[in-house]
């Protein structure tokens, strides 16, 4: 793992072939009754970037494999709005900055919203344990019924509580303008 000076994650060293994967540090970690809380940080160009994470506790695996062998989604281990990603400064207006920038969609300076809220699938079949195994999990953002349907994206968030590292990877290029429009505040934008 490539870390800068200060020890953090070069934030996107694990990109390729076309796609936008970032690493993160986990820090400030939280532990209560019915949420992990926590906050991100990543190094791009000299530059900090990172937003604070909230996820559901109790978060178990979404798929189970089916008499033909066929893996089928498990409807109660879908959460809706079981993660949050928030503004947590500076650091947050800089990540959202470096993706537009990543994803090759603008050059603004971007400030992000205060909370995004996400339905949550861990794509894992059985008990999932958060203490000693990397958690893959699949996000949806805006997949309401009634939602827009240019909104909706998906992404992956892979957390390793252990090692303290969590991965945000892209599903699909399709998705970068519905994920940075979901994410930046519209009503700040600056020009770079």
């Amino acid at each position: 793992m490539q870390l800068d000076a200060n020890g953090l994650p070069i934030l996107d060293q694990f990109s390729g072939e076309g796609f936008v994967d970032l690493v993160f540090r986990i820090v400030d970690f939280k532990d209560d009754d019915e949420r992990f809380r926590f906050h991100l940080t990543a190094s791009h160009k000299g530059n900090e970037a990172g937003l604070n994470v909230e996820m559901v506790k109790g978060i178990q695996g979404g798929l189970h494999e089916d008499e033909n062998e066929e893996l089928q989604l498990v409807q109660e281990h879908v959460y809706h709005d079981g993660v949050e990603f928030s503004r947590s400064g500076e650091d947050s207006d800089e990540l959202i900055s470096i993706l537009g920038s990543l994803y090759e969609l603008t050059s603004d300076r971007l400030r992000m919203v205060k909370k995004q809220m996400f339905t949550a699938i861990a794509l894992h079949e059985g008990d999932v344990d958060f203490d000693s195994q990397t958690v893959n999990i699949k996000l949806f953002c805006n997949d309401s019924e009634d939602g827009r349907e240019d909104d909706y994206f998906e992404c992956f968030f892979n957390v390793d509580f252990a090692t303290r590292l969590a991965y945000w990877n892209e599903k699909d290029q399709e998705y970068r303008d519905p994920l940075l429009r979901g994410l930046s505040d519209p009503s700040n934008r600056t020009s770079a």
